[in-house]
């Protein structure tokens, strides 16, 4: 955004302030909330995933209420399987953009629903338009930021609990953690950090059909994620493709590569020197990779999105960092880990320790396995 349309949005609201009058609430009763909206319209994957912890803290605080989460196309389908969900709505920015109507009809259509309590986290950066929707749905209580680190939200006005969100002073503080803070006045259960997408069981079923029918006498999968829409976050597909090629030769695994629509060059450098036959999942549907994913035994991952989508489905995840905070953004569970190159660098990054680390977590997942298989026949 330039900063012509930055001020001119700055002056705009500050117009409209003079017309708008939110009363100010400090405590909202726990009685008084049986129909929840959560807005998370943006369109990063990992944004949306990190605030399953929060889903999940409003479903254990109000377990009788209607939870509803709007959502933008892009990511409207990951949770539409949620267990803390009753209901997704999805919102088309680029469609309502063309016509301000729709956008009237959309609010109106929000406020025809009498959403007791309406939330807008806010972790890495505040919206305008997510503050506009809430706003739009006429909840009786709104809760959103009034500043992020320091910075005022030109729409903070809009909501009738507006909370400070500064992790100045704890800047490690985990993307779950920080979706949670926004919920802080509500005093929610303590719940889970872990991510959890909710896959139905047939979706379940195709996934393992499908693995099952590629892998043949293959005990071992894994998968492996070689893209990232941000260039500093890849680490070289030739790398993967080493990795990958030990897995096959060393343990006789079935190798998965995921990719996304963005992926192209990342998939065909590491595909090209992959000699073993594998599955390739190149922008599919995201549910339906999910479903394959949750068929590995590790998923090694570049800090993006898919890297949250393992973790969803509980699968071991392997994540590599660079430029990226891994105590803010790795998967959190015992059974992930991650690598930070040095100096920030994801050119940084060991193939020898990559390898290591994998190694550990498959003997973990194998002794996991096993550990199950004899208490099911001494049941």
């Amino acid at each position: 955004m330039g900063l012509i349309e930055k001020g001119i949005k700055r002056l705009v609201f500050s117009a409209i302030r003079l017309f708008v009058h939110v009363r100010v609430v400090s405590t909202i009763p726990r009685a008084s909330v049986r129909n929840i909206l959560v807005v998370r319209q943006h369109n990063q994957l990992g944004d949306m995933l990190c605030a399953v912890p929060l889903l999940r803290a409003l479903r254990c605080t109000y377990p009788d209420a209607h939870i509803a989460l709007l959502a933008r196309p892009h990511n409207s389908e990951i949770l539409r399987g949620s267990p803390f969900l009753d209901e997704i709505i999805v919102y088309d920015k680029k469609q309502f953009l063309r016509s301000p109507f729709q956008v009237w009809r959309f609010g109106r259509a929000l406020k025809m629903r009498n959403f007791d309590l309406a939330i807008t986290p806010a972790t890495v950066s505040m919206s305008v338009t997510s503050d506009v929707l809430t706003f739009l749905s006429r909840a009786r209580r709104r809760i959103g930021p009034a500043y992020l680190n320091g910075k005022r939200n030109i729409t903070g006005y809009l909501y009738s609990v507006r909370v400070n969100l500064d992790w100045t002073r704890d800047p490690t503080r985990h993307q779950t953690l920080r979706n949670l803070d926004i919920a802080s006045i509500l005093v929610p259960e303590e719940v889970s950090l872990e991510l959890e997408i909710g896959l139905g069981r047939e979706e379940i079923e195709r996934g393992r059909e499908l693995v099952n029918g590629k892998r043949g006498d293959r005990d071992i999968v894994i998968g492996f994620h070689p893209g990232a829409a941000k260039i500093p976050n890849r680490w070289d597909a030739l790398r993967f493709a080493e990795i990958a090629n030990r897995c096959a030769e060393i343990y006789g695994a079935f190798i998965i590569v995921t990719a996304g629509p963005d992926d192209e060059e990342a998939l065909r450098e590491m595909t090209l020197n992959m000699p073993n036959q594998c599955l390739i999942l190149h922008g599919e549907a995201i549910r339906h990779v999910a479903s394959v994913i949750a068929q590995c035994d590790v998923y090694v991952s570049n800090d993006t999105g898919m890297m949250h989508v393992s973790a969803g489905v509980g699968t071991p995840t392997l994540s590599l960092f660079g430029p990226t905070d891994p105590l803010q953004w790795a998967p959190n569970g015992s059974r992930h880990r991650f690598i930070l190159g040095h100096g920030n660098s994801m050119e940084n990054i060991p193939v020898d320790h990559v390898w290591r680390l994998l190694t550990y977590m498959l003997r973990e997942t194998q002794r996991e396995r096993t550990a199950a298989i004899d208490a099911s026949m001494n049941r």
